[in-house]
């Protein structure tokens, strides 16, 4: 009797540590996919029920759903905040009006099992790269260097590859998809980014982001391009160094002239390097330059 009561209570406790170890690798898989949608800051004050809209389609797109139900009096402005914003629009066949008007019908360019699988793989990319910059480790300002850098000195040009997700996952693109993924990793990190444009500007594409307080242009294919990620020409600009004068955000609407000349001295910058909270900048004018972090 004894050995069978030993027996039964062995079982509970193999089977309560299995059921343990179950839950928490389905912790671990929940909070895997639990992603933060981001929303481009030119658009942070649309109307509220049509970001909710938007984050149930994003939300749907990550976990491969076929239906979403929202009020599709707002699908313009979804639609415009979907390929906008998400990077993972690109997995997208077509998003089409229910019959019953309900809601949209999302149809993918891959398998149901191949879908999940590029989301899972795009995230872990993400999340890797976030984790090399340092996400939660240093204030917001450093984050967003530390983000600049990683992308110019481990990316590459290639006008082939037109979409972020694409540029993430190959670690090469043309010009759009690499700001692209730089804002969309400020915004991941709680900055605040835009995608702005240019009518006279040679480069076209590039970023607008909060930067110690204030608004710059960054623009990481130059110092791709020009310098394979040892200087920091094309961070934190103003207009004159950014070569514009007539920027606009991607509804047309113009961006807010930037006159600051607090990083001016950095388009004649050659090389960088880190020293604790402090980057020690060589400018080629035979002149260097501080940026520091608190």
């Amino acid at each position: 009797m004894k050995k069978t009561v030993c027996t039964i209570i062995s079982l509970v406790m193999i089977i309560s540590v299995f059921s343990a170890c179950s839950k928490d690798d389905n912790t671990k898989n929940e909070q895997k996919t639990q992603q933060n949608i981001t929303l481009d800051s030119h658009y942070e004050n649309t109307d509220e029920s049509a970001v909710r809209a938007y984050e149930k389609l994003c939300n749907a797109v990550i976990a491969g759903e076929k239906e979403v139900k929202f009020n599709i009096s707002l699908i313009d402005s979804v639609n415009q905040l979907f390929y906008t914003c998400f990077p993972l629009y690109p997995l997208v066949e077509s998003i089409d009006i229910l019959a019953d008007s309900s809601g949209v019908k999302v149809t993918y360019k891959n398998s149901d099992e191949e879908h999940l699988s590029l989301v899972s793989q795009f995230f872990d990319k993400i999340d890797t790269i976030k984790a090399e910059c340092e996400y939660g480790k240093v204030n917001n300002d450093r984050y967003i260097f530390n983000v600049y850098t990683y992308i110019t000195k481990n990316f590459s040009l290639d006008n082939s590859v037109l979409t972020t997700f694409d540029t993430v996952m190959q670690g090469k693109g043309y010009s759009a998809p690499i700001c692209s993924l730089f804002e969309y990793l400020v915004l991941q990190g709680g900055g605040r980014a835009s995608h702005i444009l240019s009518v006279n500007s040679a480069e076209g594409i590039i970023s607008y982001a909060e930067f110690k307080g204030k608004w710059y242009y960054f623009n990481p294919v130059l110092d791709i391009k020009n310098n394979k990620g040892n200087a920091l020409t094309g961070f934190a600009m103003n207009d004159s160094r950014a070569g514009g004068s007539d920027f606009k955000y991607t509804d047309e609407s113009p961006v807010d002239k930037v006159t600051d000349k607090a990083f001016d001295k950095l388009k004649n910058s050659k090389l960088y390097e880190m020293d604790g909270n402090k980057v020690n900048v060589t400018c080629g004018d035979n002149s260097s330059f501080v940026i520091e972090f608190n």
